[in-house]
């Protein structure tokens, strides 16, 4: 599909709404059987569902051959089904109460009469789902308020029983901030996890572009619930994994807000410093989460709206580490225990004594230092078919010491902020008739950012900015940071479907597709770093810097169908994908920099030019009729994912030498380095009153291609890596307000890059020369 014709679509979609938007994947439905006080299936019953979660109020549906309905496309929130038929008395059932993704099973059996009469029936609504193979969880907004824990999507993920991250990421009570994480499950891949709001992905373009690569941060005080699913994907998705969608909160009839607040401070936190061996322990500074939201109606029955602010922060001083005293002075000094300074000394810098680099009153602090965010959220009920909202989110958020830690001085870090990042969804829902359903949606995400240089240095590329240096010795960085990076990333993604529904079919058909731009800037003061060895200079590190990266992804288009068909108790899951995935590198003129002329790239297309089936199959089975006990098994089949990772990877300026080292004897003894830089010779000045500095030990910014990357692998049909996933699983409610679920869930995953090296053939015969296996496998209960 062209760049002008997906332009096209998008402005559509966009225009169709007032701002920007939301509602997809997230809804959930309503089905069951009817049937007369004989047992047998009544046909033609109208059901109508109604629910203030609704603008257009109710939606209905008439029972088929087999008494069987099916209501999808519903919002999460609490609702009541009404059976009616002429001749028969009219049966009302409330309370029943939906979670994103989820099918409730209401079934009704209708008694004849000769008057009009209303029987209402309440009671608990449905805990076990009989149609669907997914296992999920969704977390709503009240439990993700009364939970302990960091509000990002990562914290509470992460109390779904089998979802894990790494343990130096987990939280406790919020301290972690809104630090990116990466998730599991079932021995899933971490990089995969997709992410979504209002059922669309929102990552960015980076690396393989799983949703865990993004820095949005959540407004958590707009979210009506975050729905975490862990196994039996549907064919809607890509690929495997944690799958986290978020679901905003709508407007309604009546004005409603709340305001969600937290505070810490370190008074509220113990220490176990005894026996740990630091000089201070990491400690909580400062805790705020400040969560302003309201809703209601700007039309009632025609327009909804909802918005928040968001203002939190988690800063947390820093174990071991402290502000530096002289941040540009040319040694930095950590003193041994019991001393207050270092000596340092060689044959070219007499033997000196150092005094402390620290300021041992001024403990370093990191984390988030601030968050900012603000949420809109409109829904317009258009007419009595069409429904259009509209969903803006604006991000904007500050780490001024990112990478402080006990080997890293704050001036040595670097400083992370927004600048800004948002994102714009809208989206589109026709139920033209009580069968057929159309939906589409758009997204725009920007992500703009900066891992950038401590702004109280002095910064760029002139003599007198300051110098990255690092202490072999000691294992301290300091002066400056060594790598500064500046991202520009732009997301677009659409997604349409048509819905067919019977009593006993639930038909989708439809398309998503993705495409956007990676865009780096990598940075270094000077072009260079330094090494010293307890005091003494040792080595230069040059660099081709200002280096400049960018990819574009082409396509990420999916085209799938499935059904939803129920057979008495017995309901399968069928489906099937097709992906193309296409992203290119532009080609590129970079003029001459510090340490490397100009160059010029050509283009290279068709990195991936990938093509890929995917089948869903899954079945349910009612044990007991009753909707209380299921059983479950599914399979399905998963592609990678993936952004601009292969195009990164192939890109001439990232399978360039973009660092080179040389040795440096600071023989004139003022810890300056007296080389011609741009020389890659050796160089001895020492009589003419400068350094001896060693030749470069790569040639910077030529071409270093360590790894070729076949056409086998880049382009084709079933070559791109995967995942097959089997589970079984059964769910049984205990109680009107307990379930139990166990399920096994193996996975299987294949088509492994592996690298030969060609200098050293592989022979057959020898057993030390064996080809990696193209597969692996992970399996959990």
């Amino acid at each position: 599909m062209g760049r002008f014709v997906k332009l096209g679509l998008a402005a559509l979609a966009a225009c169709a709404v007032l701002s920007a938007g939301t509602a997809w994947a997230q809804t959930a439905a309503i089905v069951g059987v009817v049937r007369d006080s004989s047992g047998a299936v009544m046909p033609g019953v109208t059901v109508e569902v109604s629910s203030p979660a609704l603008i257009e109020k109710t939606r209905t549906a008439v029972t088929d051959g087999e008494g069987q309905y099916k209501i999808i496309d519903l919002r999460a929130g609490v609702y009541t089904v009404t059976f009616t038929l002429s001749g028969f008395s009219t049966i009302k059932r409330d309370g029943i109460e939906l979670t994103a993704d989820f099918t409730a099973q209401v079934n009704a059996d209708l008694k004849v009469s000769t008057v009009e009469e209303t029987i209402t029936v309440s009671g608990q609504s449905p805990l076990v789902d009989t149609q669907s193979v997914t296992q999920r969880k969704a977390l709503p907004s009240d439990l993700i308020n009364a939970l302990p824990t960091g509000r990002s999507f990562q914290n509470l993920s992460v109390l779904v029983p089998g979802v894990q991250t790494a343990l130096t990421s987990q939280d406790v009570g919020g301290t972690g901030g809104d630090r990116y994480q990466t998730l599991s499950v079932h021995g899933s891949r971490s990089d995969q996890m997709p992410l979504v709001m209002n059922g669309m992905p929102y990552n960015n373009m980076n690396n393989t572009g799983g949703g865990y690569n993004t820095t949005m941060v959540i407004n958590t005080g707009t979210v009506q619930e975050m729905t975490v699913t862990t196994a039996g994907l549907t064919a809607e998705q890509r690929s495997s994994g944690v799958l986290t969608n978020v679901v905003p909160k709508e407007g309604g009839n009546t004005y409603r807000g709340e305001v969600f607040a937290n505070f810490a401070n370190s008074s509220m936190q113990a220490s176990n410093l005894v026996g740990s061996g630091l000089s201070v322990a990491p400690s909580v500074k400062k805790l705020w989460d400040f969560n302003p939201t309201i809703g209601g109606p700007i039309v009632k029955d025609k327009l909804w709206f909802y918005g928040g602010f968001r203002y939190d922060g988690a800063q947390s001083y820093v174990a071991d580490m402290y502000t530096n005293l002289r941040p540009g002075a040319p040694q930095y000094c950590k003193p041994a225990t019991g001393q207050t300074s270092c000596s340092y000394g060689d044959a070219f810098h007499p033997t000196t004594l150092v005094p402390n680099s620290r300021d041992l009153s001024n403990q370093a602090v990191a984390g988030d230092t601030w968050t900012r965010g603000e949420t809109a959220n409109l829904t317009w009920q258009a007419d009595s078919k069409n429904k259009f909202t509209g969903f803006v989110h604006w991000n904007q958020r500050l780490v001024d010491c990112n990478g402080c830690s006990a080997v890293a001085s704050p001036e040595a870090s670097t400083y992370f902020t927004h600048k800004p990042e948002y994102l714009i969804q809208s989206t589109w829902t026709n139920p033209m008739t009580n069968r057929l359903l159309m939906e589409a949606g758009f997204t725009f995400y920007n992500e703009t950012w900066i891992f950038g240089p401590q702004p109280y240095n002095t910064n760029g590329y002139t003599p007198d900015t300051v110098i990255a240096k690092n202490d072999s010795g000691n294992g301290i960085s300091y002066g400056a940071g060594n790598v500064f990076t500046t991202a520009a990333n732009h997301q677009y993604n659409i997604r349409w479907a048509t819905n067919y529904v019977t009593g006993s079919h639930a038909i989708k058909i439809g398309l998503t597709d993705m495409w956007g731009t990676r865009h780096y800037q990598y940075d270094t003061n000077q072009a260079y770093a330094e090494t010293f060895r307890l005091g003494i200079p040792t080595t230069i590190t040059e660099y081709a810097r200002p280096l400049v990266d960018t990819e574009h992804l082409k396509a990420a288009l999916g085209l799938y169908a499935q059904d939803r068909w129920t057979i008495n108790r017995m309901t399968l899951n069928l489906g099937l994908r097709f992906d193309y995935q296409n992203a290119y590198v532009p080609a590129q003129n970079f003029p001459a920099i510090p340490f490397v002329a100009a160059r010029s790239y050509g283009p290279i297309y068709d990195v991936p030019d990938w093509k890929d089936i995917s089948p869903r199959l899954g079945a349910t089975y009612d044990l007991f009729g009753n909707g209380r006990t299921v059983a479950r098994a599914n399979y399905g089949k998963y592609v990678a994912s993936e952004s601009t990772n292969m195009a990164t990877l192939n890109n001439p300026v990232n399978t360039s030498v973009n660092s080179a080292s040389r040795s440096w004897s600071d023989t004139n003894g003022n810890f300056l380095v007296d080389c011609n830089l741009q020389n890659s010779n050796a160089q001895n000045l020492t009589a003419a009153g400068g350094d001896n500095c060693g030749a470069l030990n790569n040639p910077l910014g030529s071409l270093n291609v360590a790894a070729n990357y076949d056409k086998s692998i880049t382009q084709g049909w079933g070559v791109r890596p995967n995942d097959q996933e089997v589970s079984l699983g059964i769910q049984h409610a205990l109680t009107p307000r307990v379930a139990a679920d166990f399920q096994f869930t193996h996975h299987s995953f294949g088509n492994f890059f592996a690298s030969q090296n060609t200098q050293r053939p592989c022979r057959r015969v020898a057993r030390r020369c064996q080809m990696p296996v193209s597969k692996s496998a992970a399996s959990k209960i």
